[in-house]
């Protein structure tokens, strides 16, 4: 989609919710955004302010599928969608251990995986009889290559990917974009908790800027930077074991909750 004027961004609340915010905002854009933080979110929409762009915001957890159709089907309702943003994720790491606890792993698929999911499902559906509209779905790199730390967010991530991609077979033949995003490590609040190893890490400005500008395109996929996206093609040429060894060796590690940083 060129020139999208109505968009619904999910995770708005910062990161690169609230990036893609500053890219799209000008005068005639209407946004639709909904986070957890009221006060994040006042943040990104005084940044749509001031470029000109009127919004409406709407604060519910994304694991709540009625609140998250309800807003969809309202945002649809006042202003024709044209661009739908699956954003909000979360990360989380192993213990110890070296597992993850449940409780972790099954908030990681609820977030990443079914919200994001749902959000997809009812923005095409809304779309459909329009045959016009674009969704976007924010998967990650790690689901090219499993994070040896964040398992779940590894498998979240390519489940979305995976998704992504069957959508946007089964709607190109009626007028919908469906495009997957995959991202490497981006200077977000989520980055602030991870230690180690970061290749290729990109400002958070810089990444939103070059997702609009291919977004315009209507790719099958985004995925940057290209430092990750060699490394990972490498990776899958080596024997399995040299592959995992590597991958060991160059993990990152996500801190517990306690030392996040506020």
């Amino acid at each position: 989609m060129k020139d999208p004027v109505h968009i619904a961004i999910t995770g708005a609340s910062g990161g690169l919710g609230r990036a893609l915010v500053k890219c799209y905002a000008a005068p005639g854009v209407h946004f639709f955004l909904c986070g957890r933080n009221s006060q994040e979110l006042e943040k990104t929409a005084h940044i749509a302010k001031e470029k000109g762009a009127e919004l409406n915001l709407e604060l519910f957890d994304v694991t709540d599928p009625q609140a998250l159709e309800n807003w969809l089907t309202a945002s649809d309702g006042a202003k024709p969608l044209d661009l739908v943003v699956a954003n909000a994720g979360i990360c989380r790491g192993i213990g110890d251990d070296g597992l993850e606890s449940p409780k972790d792993m099954l908030q990681t698929f609820e977030v990443n995986t079914k919200a994001m999911l749902h959000t997809a499902i009812v923005a095409a559906s809304l779309m459909l009889p329009r045959k016009k509209g674009q969704v976007a779905l924010i998967s990650s790199q790690a689901a090219r290559l499993s994070l040896v730390n964040a398992p779940s967010y590894s498998a979240s991530k390519a489940a979305v990917r995976n998704y992504g991609h069957s959508l946007r077979c089964s709607m190109a033949d009626k007028g919908l974009e469906v495009t997957v995003v995959c991202p490497g490590y981006l200077k977000t609040p989520m980055l602030e908790t991870f230690t180690g190893p970061l290749p290729g890490t990109w400002d958070v400005d810089k990444a939103a800027n070059y997702i609009v500008k291919k977004l315009r395109l209507g790719p099958r996929e985004i995925k940057f930077p290209w430092i990750l996206n060699r490394m990972i093609d490498f990776l899958d040429f080596l024997p399995q074991s040299w592959a995992e060894g590597m991958s060991r060796r160059f993990s990152f590690k996500v801190k517990p909750a306690n030392e996040k940083k506020k």
